[in-house]
């Protein structure tokens, strides 16, 4: 351990520009990350406060000491609960060690010569993942696909540094990683066709959080008027492939079928 913490600390010199890097060390890969602060900008604070979404709740502020702490200790308390974490196998103040877990799901997902059977493995085990962090009355904090990585046949789960005011309830923030999850699957480039519903069922028969697919339903009826203008053709020209899968997402969102109470 020693000659892993003398190697670490002479990789930070070689690498003081760099937040997060990968070492290998007698042939196991390991990651570094530095403590930084965590923060929402003003501007950011300002739309949350004109339009409430919950998708831009601002993240708390945390010194950098502090959020190296909150992520460890999140860390550590993720692993007594049974969910795929990276072991942090050693910290400092100002940076923690932690073992690889892998490529992350979007780096499996995203790519246009993705085969369809590989994004339809790896999005229904993302979600039985995100499921279980929401089961034990937890939050990701930022539930995109960048966030969750595959080895071995686990899903780890990363990036865990993110918090909010204690005033915002958990059912907000697990939302929130569910609408964050869905919006990460906009960025696939692959000529698949994501059947968002069954996403969204698929979730809720995991977690029995019913509520949030009218929660969805309304968010993309805000938007009712910018889904339909995406559809008009002279239109659809002018945007590039992000926010046409962003559009197609809502326009899913939008035609939901509700249960009949």
């Amino acid at each position: 351990m020693l000659d892993l913490i003398s190697f670490v600390k002479e990789q930070n010199l070689l690498n003081k520009d760099k937040e997060i890097y990968s070492l290998v060390f007698q042939d196991k890969k390991y990651w570094v990350k530095k403590a930084r602060p965590t923060m929402s900008s003003f501007s950011h604070k300002i739309y949350y406060k004109i339009f409430k979404l919950e998708i831009i709740t601002p993240v708390e502020y945390k010194s950098a000491k502090e959020a190296l702490e909150f992520e460890t200790s999140k860390l550590k308390r993720f692993e007594t609960l049974g969910i795929n974490v990276p072991k942090v196998v050693y910290k400092e103040d100002d940076f923690f060690v932690l073992e690889d877990t892998g490529r992350t799901i979007h780096s499996h997902i995203r790519k246009k010569d993705t085969k369809k059977e590989d994004i339809f493995f790896f999005i229904p085990k993302a979600i039985e993942t995100i499921a279980q962090i929401h089961n034990c009355d937890e939050y990701h904090g930022g539930a995109q696909s960048r966030n969750l990585t595959y080895k071995n046949n686990k899903v780890y789960v990363i990036d865990l540094e993110d918090s909010f005011n204690k005033n915002v309830d958990l059912k907000t923030l697990q939302y929130r990683d569910f609408l964050l999850f869905l919006l990460s699957l906009t960025k696939i480039r692959a000529n698949v066709e994501i059947d968002y519903e069954d996403i969204i069922d698929n979730y809720i028969n995991l977690t029995k959080n019913y509520d949030f697919k009218s929660k969805l339903n309304k968010l993309a009826k805000k938007i009712s008027i910018l889904i339909k203008l995406s559809k008009i053709k002279f239109i659809d020209k002018l945007f590039g492939q992000d926010i046409k899968s962003f559009f197609k997402l809502f326009d899913s969102l939008y035609n939901l079928k509700m249960d009949k109470k």
